[in-house]
C-alpha cells in the first residue's frame, strides 16, 4: 500500500511513534534524509512486537512498507466486540510494517498516508 523511498536498508536509523486524539504518526528517519511520516486516522488499536519476538509472516509480507492486511482475525473480533452504536470511524483496516533492527507495527485505523 505504502512503499518507502527508496534507500539502503542499512542507512534506516530507527523510527518514533506517536499517537494524539486517536490519530497516529510513525516517523522514520533515514541517513541524510527527512524523516518519511505515515500518518493514521482514527485508530483503534496499535501493537508493536520488537524484532526477536517478530514472526516470519510478519516479516515477509511487510518488510519496509505499509501494507494493508485486509480481513484478519484480529479485525473480525475488534469489530465483533465493538457494539457502541455511535462509532468512531466509517470503516477499519489492518495495517502493518516491519522495520528491521526495530520490528513490527500494526494498527487497526480507518487510514494511512505518507508524507515527507
Amino acid at each position: 500500500m505504502i512503499d518507502l523511498p527508496a534507500f539502503d536498508t542499512g542507512e534506516y536509523e530507527g523510527c518514533e511513534f506517536r499517537m494524539l486524539d486517536g490519530g497516529a504518526t510513525l516517523s522514520l528517519s533515514i541517513a541524510e534524509r527527512v524523516p518519511f511520516i505515515i500518518s493514521f486516522s482514527r485508530v483503534r488499536w496499535h501493537e508493536f512486537t520488537a524484532l526477536p519476538n517478530c514472526t516470519p509472516d510478519q516479516i515477509r509480507t511487510a518488510y519496509f512498507k505499509l501494507v494493508d492486511l485486509g480481513s484478519t482475525g484480529r479485525l473480525e473480533a475488534f469489530l465483533a466486540a465493538d457494539t457502541e452504536a455511535n462509532k468512531a470511524y466509517s470503516s477499519l483496516r489492518h495495517f502493518r510494517i516491519f522495520l528491521d533492527e526495530t520490528g513490527c507495527h500494526e494498527f487497526l485505523a480507518e487510514s494511512a498516508w505518507a508524507s515527507a
